[in-house]
């Protein structure tokens, strides 16, 4: 029998093939971190200069899969948060390592630190906080 979009039914009394299955991938969450590394000014006024990192480890793999992040988010209070880009700032990068369970963290801890470095030195001036 043949449904709509392509799908296949089995006729009565045919056994159904195999049954389709959900993935679910073994990740677990190592750091979800965020550092203010000072102001700048923008077109929107005055704005806190933010770097973040996701990241997760994928026990099947033994990989370190790390989400890197800039941002800028308004200073005003009065304000609702929100998050925009300059053109200035580093594209977000995806970083992939293979390492063991236990040193990830310390891992994740670096590739970090290193990312906050290359954001703030993208800021055309920045005045820490």
């Amino acid at each position: 029998m043949r449904a709509r979009f392509g799908q296949s039914f089995p006729n009565r009394g045919e056994r159904a093939g195999a049954e389709p299955r959900m993935v679910f991938l073994q990740m677990k969450r190592i750091i979800d971190t965020s550092e203010a590394l000072g102001t700048v000014e923008a077109p929107e006024g005055l704005c806190e200069l933010c770097a973040s990192a996701d990241a997760t480890f994928d026990e099947e793999a033994n990989r370190l899969v790390v989400k890197l992040e800039s941002y800028l988010r308004s200073t005003d209070l009065l304000t609702k948060e929100r998050r925009f880009r300059a053109g200035w700032l580093p594209e977000s990068e995806t970083i992939i390592e293979s390492v063991a369970l236990e040193e990830c963290r310390e891992m994740a801890r670096e590739i970090f630190h290193r990312w906050v470095r290359k954001v703030g030195e993208a800021a055309p001036q920045l005045h820490r906080v």
